[in-house]
Order: C-alpha cells, then sequence, then structure tokens
C-alpha cells in the first residue's frame, strides 16, 4: 500500500526538485489526482474479475462505486488543471459532492440485503451512474461556477452537515458489510481520510492542490487498490479449495464407484460358482461320498466368503494359510461350472488374508475359463526361495499384442474380450496389499496361452526365520478336506 502511494506521489517529487514555482506545484498535484483517479478504477477492474470468480453481490457493488467515483471526479480533475478559474472541483468539497456520496450510499445500501448473485455488468452501471453524477455535478457548476462550499458561511453548514453524514453512513456501510473484517476495515479507514484530505483543502480554501489532500487522496486509492486484489487473491485461494475439495469429493465417488463394481463383479464369479454347486447337490446327480462332502463344502465356503465381502469390519488378518484350503473350494466351484483345473494339493503354506488371496486365485481360474474358451486350466504352486509362487496357467489364445502395458489398469481388456477390465485391476491392487505380486509370464505365453504367477511370503520360510511366539503356525481352514477330492478334472 505505501508503494503504491509513493508511487501516485512520484511525479509531485520530480517536479518539485525541477521547478518549485507555483504553477509547477499545482501541476504536480493535478498530475497525482489524476493517477489517483486512474488506479481507482484499476481497483475497479479487479474488483470486477473477481466478482466472477465469487459472484460477490457486495464486491460487485464496491466495484460499481469505485467507477463511478472515479469517472465522476477524472474529468474535473482535468477541467480544473486546464483553467485557473476552475481550479479547485477536484481536491475541495462543493454541493456536487453531496450528490456524490449519496449516489455511493444507495449503491452500497439498496438491494444488498440478499446477497443474490449480481445480474449487472458492476463496470456498466459504474460508468453510468458516473456520468449522471457528472452531468449532476458539471450542471451545477455551469449555474455556479464557484460552488465551493465554506465553513465561515452559514448557508453552507447544512450542506456540509449533510455530506458529513452521508459520509459517515457510508463508512459504517462498509464496515457492516459482508467483506471480511480486514477488507472492510481497511477500506472505511480509505473513506475517513479522503473525506479528512478534501474537508483540510475547504479549510484552508486553498486554490492549488495542498500536499495534504494530494497524500490523502494517494493513500486513498492505494487503501482502494491493495484491498482489491487482496480481496481477488483471497478469492482465488478459496476458488482454489473449492476445486480442490470437489476434485477430492469426485475421487472419492469415482473410487467408491469402483470399488462397488469390483465387489460385483466377484460376487457374479463366486455366485455363478456357488449356484452350479447347489444345483448339482439338489439334482442328485452328485452320490453320496468324499465328492458330494467336498461340493457341500465349497458351497458352504464361497457363500461364508462372499457374505464376509459385506461385513464392515474390515479385511481379514494376515496369517499362516495352507494353501490347498485356499485352492480346493475355488478348483471345485470351477468343475461345478464345467471348467477343468488340473491342481495337486502341494502342502505348501502362505503369508496372507484368506479372502483376499481367495478372491485373487478365483478372478484368475475364472478369466482363464471365459478366454480359454473351455480349455484345462493348470494351478501349481512353487517355492522360490523366501517366497512362493502360484501360476494359473491356460492353453488359450494368450494375452493380445499391446495389451501387455496396461492388463492390470482399470477397464483393460482384449478387443474380442466379453469381460469389463475389472478382475485383473483388483487382483493385481489386492496383491500389493497382501505384500505380494502378480504378473504375466511373457516368456511362458510363447509356447501358447497365458500364464499369470501370483508370488507371496513362504510361509515355511518366514516360520524358520523368525521366532515361532512372534510367527505362530496357525493355518485358517475353511473345513476338512478329503484328500480323495484333492484333484478335480
Amino acid at each position: 500500500m505505501a508503494l503504491l502511494a509513493v508511487l501516485m506521489l512520484h511525479p509531485y517529487g520530480v517536479l518539485l526538485l525541477e521547478d518549485t514555482s507555483h504553477r509547477s506545484v499545482d501541476a504536480a498535484g493535478h498530475l497525482c489526482l489524476m493517477l489517483a483517479d486512474l488506479v481507482l478504477f484499476a481497483s475497479a477492474l479487479v474488483l470486477a474479475f473477481d466478482v466472477t470468480i465469487g459472484h460477490s453481490l457486495t464486491r460487485a457493488r464496491m466495484a460499481t462505486a469505485a467507477t463511478l467515483v472515479a469517472l465522476q471526479d477524472l474529468p474535473l480533475v482535468m477541467i480544473s488543471f486546464g483553467s485557473t478559474s476552475h481550479a479547485g472541483y477536484s481536491y475541495r468539497l462543493t454541493g456536487g459532492h453531496l450528490v456524490t456520496v449519496a449516489v455511493v450510499y444507495l449503491v452500497l445500501s439498496v438491494g444488498l440485503r440478499h446477497q443474490r448473485p449480481p445480474r449487472f455488468n458492476p463496470l456498466v452501471g459504474g460508468l453510468v451512474l458516473g456520468l449522471g453524477v457528472l452531468a449532476a455535478r458539471l450542471a451545477l457548476i455551469a449555474v455556479d461556477p464557484s460552488p465551493f462550499l465554506s465553513l465561515t458561511a452559514w448557508e453552507d453548514l447544512p450542506v456540509l452537515v449533510a455530506i458529513t453524514a452521508v459520509t459517515a453512513a457510508i463508512a459504517v456501510r462498509v464496515l457492516r458489510s459482508p467483506l471480511p473484517r480486514w477488507a472492510a476495515i481497511r477500506l472505511a479507514s480509505g473513506i475517513v481520510v479522503i473525506f479528512a484530505a478534501l474537508g483540510w483543502s475547504t479549510l484552508l480554501r486553498a486554490a492549488s492542490p495542498p500536499p495534504e489532500a494530494i497524500a490523502g487522496v494517494a493513500l486513498f486509492s492505494a487503501l482502494v487498490a491493495t484491498t482489491a486484489i487482496g480481496l481477488l487473491l483471497s478469492s482465488l485461494r478459496e476458488h482454489s479449495l473449492r476445486e480442490a475439495a470437489l476434485v477430492l469429493r469426485a475421487a472419492e465417488a469415482e473410487a467408491t464407484v469402483q470399488h462397488d463394481r469390483e465387489v460385483v463383479h466377484e460376487m457374479r464369479a463366486a455366485t455363478a460358482g456357488i449356484v452350479a454347486g447347489a444345483h448339482l447337490l439338489a439334482s442328485g446327480q452328485v452320490p453320496p461320498g468324499p465328492r458330494r462332502a467336498a461340493l457341500r463344502h465349497m458351497v458352504d465356503a464361497e457363500a461364508a466368503r462372499l457374505g464376509r465381502t459385506f461385513t464392515e469390519d474390515g479385511p481379514d488378518q494376515f496369517t499362516d494359510l495352507a494353501l490347498d484350503d485356499v485352492v480346493e473350494p475355488l478348483v471345485i466351484a470351477q468343475e461345478a461350472l464345467g471348467h477343468q483345473v488340473h491342481w495337486h494339493p502341494s502342502g505348501h503354506r502362505v503369508v496372507a488374508r484368506y479372502d483376499a488371496l481367495a478372491e485373487v486365485l478365483n478372478v484368475l481360474l475364472t478369466n482363464a475359463h471365459r478366454h480359454a474358451h473351455g480349455c484345462t486350466t493348470t494351478l501349481s504352486s512353487q517355492p522360490r526361495g523366501d517366497c512362493l509362487e502360484i501360476r494359473v496357467s491356460d492353453c488359450g489364445p494368450g494375452i493380445e499384442p499391446g495389451l501387455e502395458e496396461r492388463l492390470f489398469q482399470w477397464g483393460a481388456r482384449g478387443t474380442t474380450s466379453t469381460g469389463q477390465g475389472i478382475g485383473l485391476q483388483r487382483a493385481h491392487r489386492l496383491m500389493l496389499e497382501l505384500g505380494g505380486s502378480l504378473h504375466h509370464d511373457r516368456d511362458a505365453q510363447r509356447g501358447g496361452g497365458a500364464t499369470f504367477v501370483v508370488t507371496l511370503p513362504n510361509a515355511d520360510a518366514v516360520a524358520d526365520a523368525a521366532e515361532p511366539a512372534l510367527f505362530p503356525r496357525t493355518a485358517v481352514r475353511v473345513g476338512h478336506r478329503t484328500p480323495s477330492t484333492a484333484v478335480a478334472g
């Protein structure tokens, strides 16, 4: 603010250094007043731009008032500068100032209670009102070429009191406005400063702009300009925060939709196996015996896993899992759907969450059934250092060229695929949450088909390296597995 005021007063100092004559002082004063009006008009432009962001009716009216004041004052400064007989129109109080402050008060008061978004361009409104006020003041000057008010003339006192009262009312209105407190105080202070500057010139009956009056006008314009800039920056910050909040809400909504679609995707896959198994049990096609018991166990295990999907208890805990207990219900469910899976119980153990690992393997088996066109799928496991690799291989057409790089992205699918591009993305994310990995083995595809490799910590290797008390070897079992049903297909 101080820097802007100094810049507006700069011509005053420069001209005085070159020439201290009365004419030079008068010219410098009027030049500073012109700059102050131009700065005031620039402030109106800033406020108008602010309105396009925040749609604040109060700030729109402030822009209108600033435009009005600058437009009605600038021609009077030029008239005062061009003719010594008309000096004082811009820096001494006249009857025309009562018209100016009355219109400004109405602009800042009428229709602001409901704070509706502005319906008109504030600059256009300021230009129209400014031209009207200017016309009224020029008309008063035409009637009385020396309309200056005097504190010693009793007939001027009512007008001076009216100007003072309306100016005070404007300052109070600004202080009570919805503007931020700091902005309201600065603007109200600027109103008091410019009134004091004009009052001082009136008291002195100055024939040229007094230095105190020039400084007051410059300070007023600087206060308005810096306040307008501060309000604009505040609006930009608020807009940025609102935009960030909307982006966050949109991302949360998108994540919720994706999660719901992922859950529905898994529900459909799991339900298909449950329905097929229940149909086989109800139809009597499977006679009593180990195979029927295994089929019933699969239906119970998958139904329980599906039920846990809807609970709000959060994911199950990491534990030492017997891999065969996870794989067997999935293999039997695939068999019930007509999908042959070659699998042999391995006795391997992994560190994982039961439901997450079951969902990952179910996605891979379901995809193999869908895309390999009924070919047999092989599921095997093999230790690799401290990890265990679980390989799901089919003899289908394999992965399309160009799909490899985005295989695990949301919505990625081949041109002939009937899927939604959801399963592999979710499976890949679940494996990352488990501290493992899921990738496509490109080398294995050279022989035909597709092979996906799931890697998880090997519970046996971890248990050997850790203290038993810290890592107990307890397995989560879904039910009793009958050895004679260990191989499906």
